[in-house]
């Protein structure tokens, strides 16, 4: 249905316009009248018209004016003019406008009103069909030359999918920003999906904005988002003598528009897109190596690269950690200050951040924080210092480390085998030599005897209500030498095993 406004200073010419068809049985609706050009712009500002019949002659604003107005304002409705004989030399000035196409009053009847409203409704169908065509079309070319810029494929098609698509990519040098919004993964699940959209839509038109502001037809600038790696990225391409200026500019635009802070990398200059989108993916390095660093904007080639090796007293200073969760508050923030200090100063990859972090904690190691999805390191502490400080206060005074609770787990599963320490050890991941110093301060007592003792329980478990064979019973609860075994359990009991069986079997 074709909305039509009607724009005519005589009200009996408008009223005989409403009458003259019937309107919505041809597929138009009239969405209301007006009685100047002033008024008829009123209207469709406020209600919109897909087609506009206007006359010629009119007072405060005439059909000339009123034509050149729409033509600014709604580029997409097209016009009627009516008009009388002595009004051909202002047709004719409405027709370089743009009208679509003009009746004279004294011919206008049913039909020839009909004919010029379908003549208009079939071309403009026409054209829009071509015309959001050749959008989706352009669309398709310009996501296949983003997607090709971002994964790095097809190198040499990037200057002819950025020319099929219409991509202006004419620079001497260019620069590839990567715009990281601070918080985003908690503001995502806050919007749904019709205000992420928008959301999207709204932050690359400020950004766009922001260039043409600050530099105006200097700048022919790109954007797309990327989501490589769970994170939401940004690309924006433009000149390289302008990306510091518009990092600074974008931060400002952003926290005004959005209240949203940026991180923003930039690339080497390049001087073709190939070199370009190569310079890009080692920015999702540069974000990495940017983990320490509390800073807003970022030049790739100024980031050091970050550590892989754990040096041995950085192992040890986190050990004591683990120790300290069972301490008074102040020994447990000098142990974790510590830490902190040392962590900054080893400048770990954030992956093998993780991977030392999950060591300490092995229990746990999926209700810990993860520095790959943190913002910077001071972030990810801060996450980390609450995440251990309610483990304090869940587990209380009788607070056992993540890695000896394990141990105990694997000890009580694999006590009848011949197993060692440095067998648990190595199943908690942790040096032979401090195991054996945090377990004996966890439990109370050496791993030997620990072992001993849970081999015993279980023995006086079964001759308390089994009657298998003694020998068999602890052969089966991991001791290898009977006489050993009976005398132990003497020292241990006070009785022989026999003596336990006849005291407490029924």
């Amino acid at each position: 249905m074709k909305r039509v406004l009607i724009v005519d200073d005589d009200f009996l010419v408008r009223t005989y316009l409403k009458q003259m068809i019937a309107w919505e049985e041809h597929g138009f609706y009239i969405v209301g009248d007006a009685k100047n050009g002033q008024e008829a712009l009123e209207l469709l500002q406020r209600d919109g018209a897909d087609i506009l019949i206007a006359d010629m002659s009119m007072p405060i604003m005439d059909g000339i004016e009123l034509t050149r107005r729409v033509r600014r304002m709604s580029p997409r409705t097209h016009i009627l003019i009516l008009s009388c004989h002595d009004d051909f030399v202002y047709v004719k000035e409405a027709m370089k406008l743009g009208i679509d196409d003009y009746l004279l009053k004294n011919n206008l009847t049913e039909e020839t009103l009909l004919e010029a409203l379908n003549k208009i409704s079939f071309e403009a169908e026409e054209s829009s069909d071509m015309e959001r065509l050749a959008l989706i079309g352009r669309k398709k070319l310009r996501e296949d030359f983003f997607q090709a810029f971002d994964t790095g494929n097809d190198f040499d098609k990037l200057d002819d999918l950025a020319s099929d698509s219409d991509l202006n990519v004419t620079f001497q040098t260019a620069t590839a920003l990567m715009i990281i919004p601070k918080n985003w993964i908690e503001r995502e699940q806050l919007l749904s999906g019709m205000e992420r959209e928008n959301f999207l839509s709204a932050f690359a038109e400020m950004s766009l904005n922001a260039c043409k502001n600050t530099f105006g037809d200097k700048v022919n600038p790109m954007i797309f988002v990327s989501r490589k790696e769970g994170f939401f990225h940004w690309c924006l391409i433009v000149d390289a003598t302008t990306a510091c200026g518009l990092a600074e500019r974008l931060q400002a635009f952003a926290k005004m528009y959005f209240n949203l802070e940026l991180k923003i990398f930039l690339s080497p200059p390049k001087k073709n897109l190939a070199e370009l989108s190569e310079a890009w993916h080692k920015l999702y390095e540069a974000r990495t190596e940017s983990f320490y660093s509390d800073a807003k904007i970022f030049s790739a080639e100024d980031l050091p690269p970050l550590e892989i090796k754990i040096p041995d007293e950085l192992k040890t200073s986190g050990r004591g950690v683990v120790e300290a969760l069972s301490y008074i508050d102040e020994d447990f923030s000098v142990a974790l200050q510590s830490f902190r200090e040392r962590l900054l100063a080893a400048r770990l990859h954030p992956e093998i951040l993780s991977a030392l972090v999950a060591e300490l904690f092995s229990e746990e190691r999926n209700l810990l924080p993860s520095p790959l999805q943190a913002e910077n390191f001071s972030v990810w502490f801060g996450q980390l210092e609450n995440f251990l400080n309610s483990l304090r206060s869940r587990q209380g005074k009788d607070y056992l480390p993540p890695a000896i609770r394990l141990a105990l787990r694997y000890i009580e599963a694999h006590y009848h085998e011949d197993i060692s320490q440095s067998d648990v050890a190595d199943a908690v991941h942790l040096n032979s030599s401090y195991f054996s110093t945090l377990f004996k301060k966890s439990v109370g007592k050496g791993f030997s005897d620990y072992l001993t003792d849970l081999r015993i329980e279980h023995v006086k478990e079964r001759l308390a209500t089994t009657s298998e064979k003694i020998k068999d019973i602890s052969t089966a609860a991991g001791f290898t030498d009977y006489q050993y075994f009976c005398k132990l359990f003497k020292r241990l009991t006070n009785l022989t095993p026999s003596q336990y069986r006849q005291k407490f079997l029924h």
